[in-house]
């Protein structure tokens, strides 16, 4: 807990942390909330998937162009903009289904609603970076982080319950857009928020560009494998748990139970190495656990397995954002923090949907094979990073010409 405290003491990040937490809530509402308002307004479950769809991917696609905005124009004024745009596309979302409109309208809603999605989490992380001097202070905050997120997956889908039970559906949407406007004010007026925004260095250049070094691309790809692992696992993991008979929701929150505890350890340790190279560790370790499920095991093995996938996937969460903030500079942070959301995204979305092809026509253990391979397949990438990082070193001239007169061998 020591290294808790330490990371939240530096001025103003506990504020940022609380607020952020709250932001994040829309995450672990909106897509249940949407689902189950466009089924009762419509009635079909395909209408309900397109709706909560096309949330995801506008959100995916828009992210960028928010961040853009937070590095140009300071992060107050694009979440002060992403808030009013998404309050209306919400009402507008709210007013279509108490008008009994037709059912196929909530769709464009709904894709508005996510691509006015405030970049809360590429703020919060760009004010980490700029407040917090320290890496090690750093991979705490964001193992915290990782750690609240993965609590807001289990209290968000409760709320949401707990609000159908009590009120009529459509509730169910505004509490989540009222839970997001209230984060978002908090985050906007937090002192540390402002300070950033007034040191903020200047960003020049027309258009999208953003400081795409090298290492910026590959550590993005590596985001998006392991994304496309976990999307994988999920639906591998329910598909599994109709073979065995048991409810999925006991698989999936074995996973989250795994991903607080290893977030949460991770950040009250100091280990050994550089960030690549424990990125190497956890993402190798993360396919091998996914490997395990290929064979179909038995259920109580397979609640181990998906604690143990989540107690390394959270750790690894924590080091790819630390390293996406430590290869962007200064001007562009805002904007490669919210590339990260759209490559776990759209990672996320293509492992589900690959997954779920070969689950479909080959078979369950083959769609863990494949979310393993994307892990696997990220790690082997990371390793070459170090491994080039550190090559082996070459003997010395001196050390040569004590062998060979001529210096030769």
């Amino acid at each position: 807990m020591a290294r808790y405290r330490t990371a939240l003491a530096h001025p103003g990040i506990a504020r940022v942390v609380a607020a952020a937490f709250v932001c994040r809530m829309l995450s672990g509402m909106v897509s249940l909330a949407l689902l189950l308002v466009a089924k009762d307004a419509s009635g079909s479950y395909a209408n309900a998937g397109s709706v909560s769809g096309a949330y995801a991917v506008a959100l995916a696609f828009t992210s960028p162009l928010w961040g853009r905005i937070a590095d140009r124009h300071g992060a107050r004024t694009a979440l002060a903009w992403a808030a009013s745009l998404q309050s209306l596309s919400f009402g507008l979302f709210v007013a279509l289904v108490a008008a009994s409109a037709w059912p196929a309208l909530l769709v464009p809603a709904a894709f508005l609603a996510g691509a006015a999605t405030p970049p809360a989490a590429a703020v919060s992380n760009a004010v980490y970076m700029a407040v917090v001097p320290g890496e090690e202070d750093r991979k705490t905050l964001f193992a915290l982080c990782g750690l609240l997120t993965e609590s807001v997956f289990v209290c968000g889908p409760l709320l949401v319950a707990a609000i159908v039970m009590a009120l009529p559906t459509l509730y169910a949407v505004v509490v989540t857009a009222a839970v997001s406007g209230i984060g978002v004010l908090w985050l906007r007026a937090a002192p540390a928020v402002r300070l950033v925004d007034r040191e903020r260095p200047p960003l020049t250049g027309p258009g999208m560009r953003i400081d795409w070094n090298r290492r910026q691309v590959h550590i993005q790809l590596v985001v998006a494998a392991a994304a496309f692992a976990i999307g994988g696992v999920q639906v591998s993991v329910t598909a599994h748990a109709g073979e065995l008979g048991t409810n999925a929701g006991l698989f999936l929150a074995a996973l989250a139970c795994g991903g607080v505890l290893g977030s949460f350890l991770y950040g009250g340790l100091r280990l050994p190495g550089t960030g690549p190279a424990q990125l190497t560790v956890a993402l190798a370790l993360y396919g091998g656990c996914i490997l395990a499920l290929g064979p179909g095991p038995a259920t109580l093995l397979t609640l181990a397995l998906l604690v143990a996938i989540g107690f390394v996937n959270g750790p690894a969460d924590a080091i790819e954002t630390v390293l996406v903030g430590e290869y962007a500079s200064p001007a562009t942070r805002a904007q490669a923090f919210a590339v990260l959301v759209a490559s776990n995204w759209v990672g996320f979305a293509a492992g589900s949907f690959v997954t779920g092809v070969v689950v479909q026509h080959v078979s369950t253990g083959f769609g863990a094979l494949t979310a393993a391979a994307a892990a696997l397949l990220a790690a082997a990438s990371m390793a070459l990073t170090v491994v080039r990082k550190h090559p082996r070193p070459r003997p010395s001239a001196a050390a040569e010409s004590v062998e060979s007169p001529t210096g030769r061998p």
